[in-house]
């Protein structure tokens, strides 16, 4: 990959995934605050002391994902030019199955399948290159759950908050 990233072509048409830079902070917190506010509304709390934790669990996320995937990919997901999300993934060694560590789309850019699109595309790349792939995903977080299950990912654990899926190519027949 180089500076400017690399085409992904999609049944949506193609994606340009674009290394992380600094200045995508803003972006990156916006994609994260898509989220992650729907669980905060839950709490008995003003607005101020809502975004603090917003602010705290982002920049903690940010931290761990740089730490425990060092060698992963954290790139930016552009259509026509213009940023919609964020895919990070991890290809960790040859005994270890590709994992699938954040992938976010902005809400404008949701709901169409491009979502499928792109990880149908990564995994296709994956299986060309003979990897499994690995995701964790909330427990409720049914969108994804439903994403995953149509794509043939198959649930190999739980790990609360989280279930633990695996994706591995068709077997060919011939």
């Amino acid at each position: 990959m180089n500076e400017t990233g690399r085409l992904l072509q999609t049944d949506k048409g193609p994606v340009t995934l674009r290394p992380e830079q600094p200045a995508d902070e803003a972006l990156l917190f916006r994609l994260f605050r898509s989220w992650a506010l729907e669980d905060l509304d839950r709490l008995p709390a003003d607005d101020a002391t809502k975004e603090n934790l917003l602010r705290f669990q982002f920049a903690g996320q940010m931290m761990t994902y740089r730490a425990n995937y060092r060698t992963a990919s954290f790139d930016i997901i552009e259509r026509d030019g213009e940023p919609v999300g964020r895919l990070i993934v991890d290809p960790g060694n040859a005994q270890e199955p590709t994992c699938l560590v954040d992938f976010v789309l902005l809400p404008e850019a949701r709901n169409d399948r491009l979502g499928r699109a792109i990880i149908s595309a990564v995994l296709a790349e994956q299986a060309s290159l003979g990897r499994k792939v690995r995701v964790k995903i909330l427990h409720h977080n049914e969108p994804s759950q439903r994403m995953c299950a149509a794509l043939g990912f198959v649930e190999i654990g739980r790990e609360p908050p989280f279930i633990q899926l695996e994706w591995s190519a068709p077997r060919t027949t011939g």
